[in-house]
Formats: C-alpha cells, sequence, structure tokens
C-alpha cells in the first residue's frame, strides 16, 4: 500500500544533498507525498463505487447475502477516504454517509438490508451509486488538488472522531461493521501520515516523527478486532485522542497552521 513513501525519501535526500533549502525541500516532499495520496484516494473512492455497483446489481436480482457484502465492501473503501471527505467533498459527506438521522446514503439502506429485506432499497441504492459515481469523478479528475492543510485537518479530526465517537461501536450497529469502519478510517490516517507528512516531520524532530507512528500503529492494533465486542472502548478512546493532539503539536513543525479539533471548535461556537 505504501510503497511510494521509499520514493518520497530519495527524494528528500536527493534535494537536501543537493544543496536545496529546507523550505523548497519540504514543498517538493509534500507535493510528492500528495500526488502519492492522492492516488491512494482514487483507489478507495473506485473501491466505494464498485462495491455500491455490486450493491445495487444483487438488490435487482434479490440476492440479500451478496447485496450485504457488497454494502460492506462499498463502505470500506469510503471510510478510508474519510481524512479527505469532510474538508474538501462536505456535500457527500452529507449525502453518502449522513448519521445517525440518514434519509440518504448507507445507512439509509443499512437497516433494512442487515434486517433482510430488500423492498424498497432500489431507490436509495440507485441514488448511492449516482452520489459515489459523481464523488469519484470529481476526486479522480486532474484539477482536484489535495493540499498539506487540508489534509492534516482531515487527519487530525478523524483521529478525534474514532477516538471521541467511534470507539463507543454505534456507526454502523445493523451490519455489525462498526469495527471495520474504525479499521478503514485508521488505514486512512496511516497512508496519510506516511505518504505525505512523515517525511517532513522526520527531518524536523524524528523523535516526534516516531511517536506519532507508534500511536498510529498502536491505535491499529486496538481496532483490529473480530467485532465490536472485542474492541477495548476505553483504550481507542484514549489512543484516538492522543494521536490527534500529536497531529496538532506537529502542525508548526510541517509549517502547517493547528487543525482545530471538532469539539474544540463546537465549544468556540457556543462561547
Amino acid at each position: 500500500m505504501f510503497a511510494k513513501i521509499h520514493h518520497a525519501s530519495v527524494v528528500l535526500a536527493f534535494l537536501l544533498t543537493a544543496g536545496v533549502g529546507p523550505s523548497a525541500v519540504q514543498a517538493a516532499t509534500m507535493t510528492e507525498g500528495l500526488k502519492a495520496y492522492k492516488a491512494f484516494a482514487v483507489d478507495r473512492a473506485q473501491r466505494a463505487l464498485d462495491g455500491a455497483r455490486q450493491l445495487q446489481a444483487a438488490v435487482k436480482k434479490g440476492d440479500v447475502k451478496a447485496a450485504q457484502d457488497a454494502w460492506i465492501e462499498s463502505r470500506k473503501g469510503w471510510e478510508a477516504n474519510e481524512t479527505i471527505v469532510g474538508e474538501f467533498f462536505g456535500k457527500y459527506d452529507k449525502i453518502v454517509d449522513p448519521w445517525p438521522d440518514a434519509k440518504t446514503g448507507y445507512h439509509a439502506i443499512e437497516a433494512a438490508l442487515f434486517a433482510g429485506k430488500l423492498d424498497g432499497l432500489a431507490q436509495p441504492t440507485d441514488k448511492l451509486v449516482a452520489n459515489l459515481t459523481a464523488f469519484h469523478k470529481q476526486i479522480s479528475a486532474r484539477s482536484f488538488k489535495i493540499t498539506a492543510q487540508k489534509l492534516l485537518n482531515g487527519t487530525a479530526n478523524l483521529a478525534f472522531e474514532v477516538g471521541e465517537e467511534k470507539s463507543k461501536g454505534g456507526e454502523s450497529p445493523y451490519a455489525a461493521t462498526s469495527h471495520l469502519d474504525m479499521q478503514e478510517n485508521v488505514a486512512g490516517i496511516e497512508a496519510a501520515y506516511k505518504l505525505v507528512f512523515e517525511p517532513v516531520l522526520r527531518e524536523k524532530d524524528a523523535k516526534m516523527a516516531d511517536t506519532i507512528h507508534a500511536q498510529i500503529e498502536k491505535l491499529e492494533e486496538l481496532v483490529k478486532v473480530a467485532d465490536i465486542k472485542s474492541l477495548d472502548a476505553d483504550a481507542v478512546h484514549r489512543s484516538g485522542e492522543e494521536l490527534a493532539a500529536w497531529f496538532v503539536t506537529a502542525a508548526p513543525k510541517l509549517r502547517l497552521k493547528q487543525p482545530k479539533l471538532e469539539e474544540e471548535g463546537e465549544e468556540k461556537e457556543k462561547k
């Protein structure tokens, strides 16, 4: 998954050896990493779309098991992209994955589908396919550029969300796949960090780079469970929030603004 990380490191070493200034080195390395991350994001968007199309076909055939499997497969692709969806594609976040009061998207389909009922699911499934098709087209466009600041914002907030909300295990209760949601979330966080931020941070503060790397691996292990009942919710809560805090702390070393975590932003608005 992360083969291009080595390439980014090679580019960094070459530029430093050539006497290029730190700011230029950082910009070049970030650019390389962001290109690699976009390829990851496009791949996951394709996975979400392919799964939705399989879901659509299974619903038409009346195949409940195939439809359930396809829903899960599609959702994996979507969840891995939650590092960028909220920051860049808020429109699609609201129509593809609204929660908990879903009138459209995955959760509008979930309850009936995992109760074994396909009646009435054709229309919301068709709409899901249409929305994921449009999402894939936009994220794949050459004109779409992922910026380091927004990616860091999204990555920090997703880590915080995994700890603060998703660790409670209620995101996909009818499908019983809330643990899979978190696994894919962490995969997206890992890709963003290792491809984009870690090579630059390592040159600035190797100890901090190692700490964040280890924190991601810790969270990855915590969510790698067979079902939500096996999840240590308290440990995931702590680990997710700690990881988010580390991303906030690392921002100045990456020459980026510190992300505002969602809860922090909401409290400021209330004041």
